[in-house]
């Protein structure tokens, strides 16, 4: 919170003819009140309601993932720099366990390492779309939400892949962290697979495709191809 507080106070120039003072800007007549601030936290939807609630609250997802997901789009996760900040490891420990020698923030881990980017390329080649990738978390989950010819009502299965897939980065994360254990793309690429195939396979009823099916066509197995 320090650091964050003398990021904010950088480009403050300070003027000796002008008196400090605080502005509260949801208000700035009558300025800040107990009860004003009691309305807006209880009368108004918090950001990540009004845009992706129903993006992050999915019942083909389990619970663990959709509050995985709603810390990593308010950067909540533990990841290195994060810690850093924290002040819970040192400086030299920054660095990103995919081996690129970059520290290890939100966007590059899931993004732009050169080792977990790569997945996000074999699972659109899986699905049989194509996109760049966005440079912000948010903005990439939006964009594969809505990255193929389907059907908004039919789209939601490409968030579950989303799910799914950054899911699987965080958890090899944490195995080549804390376990030592190393896979490949291809093999994750496999285990999102199996991950999503019974996630439908657990919410649907009528979902009586094999993993063999999903595997080769998963469009067809939720009804789009």
């Amino acid at each position: 919170m320090l650091e964050e507080c003398r990021t904010l106070l950088l480009n403050i120039v300070l003027q000796v003819d002008v008196d400090d003072g605080w502005t509260w800007f949801p208000d700035q007549i009558v300025g800040y009140t107990v009860r004003g601030a009691y309305q807006i936290l209880t009368d108004k939807t918090p950001f990540y309601d009004c845009v992706f609630a129903d993006l992050i609250w999915r019942k083909e997802v389990p619970l663990k993932v959709s509050v995985f997901a709603w810390r990593l789009f308010w950067n909540r996760l533990p990841t290195k720099v994060n810690l850093f900040q924290r002040g819970i490891i040192p400086h030299e420990t920054q660095l990103c366990v995919g081996g690129c020698g970059l520290q290890e923030t939100e966007n590059h881990m899931f993004l732009t390492c050169p080792l977990f980017g790569q997945i996000w390329h074999l699972v659109r080649h899986w699905l049989g779309v194509y996109s760049a990738n966005p440079s912000t978390i948010l903005d990439h989950c939006l964009q594969f939400g809505s990255s193929s010819d389907y059907a908004k009502s039919r789209c939601s299965f490409m968030s579950v892949i989303w799910f799914a897939s950054s899911w699987v980065i965080w958890k090899e994360k944490d195995d080549r962290l804390f376990v030592g254990k190393e896979k490949s793309p291809f093999q994750l690429l496999e285990i999102i697979k199996l991950l999503s195939f019974w996630w439908f396979k657990v919410n649907f009823v009528i979902f009586n495709y094999s993993f063999h099916n999903w595997c080769h066509n998963p469009p067809v197995c939720v009804g789009i191809g």
